[in-house]
């Protein structure tokens, strides 16, 4: 079935090659709008459609250490099938009159469905392993409970050693004992992809770096 082709808001000026990042799609901004913020990100819809696999949203950090590592956690995640899938790294120069602001991030497919399902708490704000890892009632997590449960028993898996470090210096790894993805999963912070529970945000929270 035909579909209107992607039409993204935001064009890069050009692509190069970081030694540390990789391939990097470089934008020159006069002003934008943003469709979204968190504690870490600012979201750019971009005319992305939700679920479509070849538009891409730009998620934007203050720096390259917090982008790239939130870049290669979500692409461990897509591969997985936990997460929409990433293209590529960004570099965002947002020109001023008498200065220039620069923001570094990547592109993400967009999720839809967002703030519809969560994975359960305790009492304390951490995530209730013990109950997800109990058989789930009928509508315990609100009547997407196989899917979430699924979701978090396969992310628990994924280890993200040799990855950036969101609070380091570019290029400083997680070697052994790197933290697993399995905080700050609330509602705002899931969605689904292909109607599979999938995480959309993998900042510093999700990993416990930094409060």
């Amino acid at each position: 079935m035909a579909t209107t082709p992607f039409n993204p808001k935001y064009r890069p000026i050009r692509t190069y090659t970081d030694s540390i990042m990789g391939r990097v799609d470089e934008y020159a901004l006069r002003h934008f709008k943003s469709d979204g913020m968190g504690a870490q990100a600012t979201f750019l819809r971009n005319n992305a459609r939700p679920n479509m696999k070849r538009e891409y949203g730009i998620k934007l950090f203050r720096t390259p250490r917090e982008a790239f590592a939130a870049f290669q956690r979500q692409k461990i995640a897509a591969d997985a099938g936990l997460a929409p899938p990433v293209r590529r790294m960004v570099k965002v120069t947002i020109m001023h009159k008498r200065f220039a602001d620069i923001m570094w991030g990547y592109q993400p497919c967009l999720a839809y469905g967002i703030g519809k399902i969560e994975v359960p708490y305790t009492m304390d704000g951490e995530t209730d392993v013990a109950r997800i890892e109990r058989a789930p009632s009928s509508d315990e997590f609100g009547g997407f409970d196989a899917g979430v449960r699924r979701m978090f028993i396969a992310l628990v898996q994924l280890s993200i050693t040799g990855t950036q470090i969101g609070d380091r210096p570019l290029g400083t790894k997680y070697k052994r004992r790197a933290p697993r993805m399995t905080q700050d999963l609330h509602c705002e912070n899931l969605g689904f992809w292909r109607k599979r529970p999938v995480v959309i945000d993998f900042g510093s929270h999700l990993v416990g770096e930094c409060g």
